[in-house]
């Protein structure tokens, strides 16, 4: 059975549309209409029913679209797998690092691997794991990095725990709360917060630490996944920031932003891994960059690296 054939058919199972199915594989209509009937005639089954407007899959078109999905996957696993055999040649590796590892982990690697390797091109997409999931999910990157503890056990995941980041409630230098000897986390509701987006499950867990009752809502005043914005808002006003000591380090070294304490101090952390396609083989520049990955994470503040990390 010819995998190509497959694949044109996957296309039009996505698209619905010759049109668009055929732009989305590089061929002409006729080429496309062509080829969809060859694989028919082979199996001697109706994958898909069509009209002059409309294209529909079969009952048997879904079954087996089903299995040609994987057999697919597979073989474009074992032909990129089989060219990294062939060549140990470093050329470019895409990946993926989500906010806080963005801003605790990215300057440095790159600065890193370029020096190690200058002729490498890097390709990085700096978003919300589930985004960058989705870019995993399409081979748009090898992998990525990002706070891991949200994302569902799936088998087609291979999810490896790099290190653990503690975090913190920090304000600008001069705020008012500093000048309180003592201070308790409900002290921070009239401020209200600036923090990463936060699942449902965070936000009860933060209401509960600040001694919120069920009903109210946790006073957010900024919520995005860019932790560089997060923490100019908070340089500026007395807003608090929820954030990892490692992602405003430098923030936090140049006196602009603090950690608050408190007299019971509460524990803030994200758990950082690397998630890539289970049973894939990376490239060698991926490789390359998840080496020096682990090296950056270890020398970051407050970070309590994974016993199994990458090696």
């Amino acid at each position: 059975m010819d995998i190509k054939r497959m694949r044109h058919a996957i296309a039009l199972a996505d698209e619905l549309s010759f049109a668009r199915a055929a732009d989305k594989v590089h061929l002409s209509q006729p080429a496309l209409s062509r080829s969809i009937q060859m694989l028919e005639q082979e199996l001697g089954l109706a994958l898909f029913d069509r009209d002059n407007r409309n294209v529909a899959l079969t009952r048997v078109g879904a079954q087996f679209m089903e299995q040609a999905r994987r057999l697919v996957y597979q073989a474009r696993s074992l032909e990129r797998d089989m060219g990294l055999l062939r060549s140990s040649e470093i050329g470019q590796v895409a990946f993926g690092c989500g906010p806080l590892p963005t801003a605790a982990f990215l300057p440095g690697l790159l600065r890193n691997v370029r020096a190690d390797r200058p002729a490498l091109q890097l390709t990085v997409s700096s978003n919300n794991w589930r985004y960058l999931l989705q870019h995993l999910r399409a081979e748009e990157v090898e992998f990525f990095i990002a706070d891991t503890r949200d994302i569902a056990p799936d088998p087609n995941l291979t999810v490896t725990p790099l290190c653990r980041q503690f975090g913190a409630f920090l304000c600008r230098a001069g705020h008012p709360l500093l000048a309180q000897p003592q201070r308790t986390p409900r002290d921070l509701l009239q401020y209200g917060f600036a923090s990463l987006k936060m699942p449902v499950s965070m936000h009860v867990a933060l209401g509960q630490l600040c001694g919120l009752d069920a009903h109210e809502r946790l006073p957010v005043a900024l919520e995005c996944d860019n932790v560089r914005l997060l923490a100019d808002l908070v340089r500026s006003e007395d807003v608090i920031l929820m954030a990892t000591e490692a992602a405003v380090a430098q923030d936090v070294r140049d006196g602009a932003l603090l950690p608050l304490s408190f007299s019971q101090q509460p524990q803030l952390f994200a758990d950082i891994g690397v998630v890539q396609l289970y049973g894939r083989s990376l490239s060698p520049g991926a490789a390359l960059v998840l080496s020096h990955l682990r090296a950056v994470a270890a020398a970051a503040p407050a970070t309590a690296m994974h016993p199994g990390a990458l090696p």
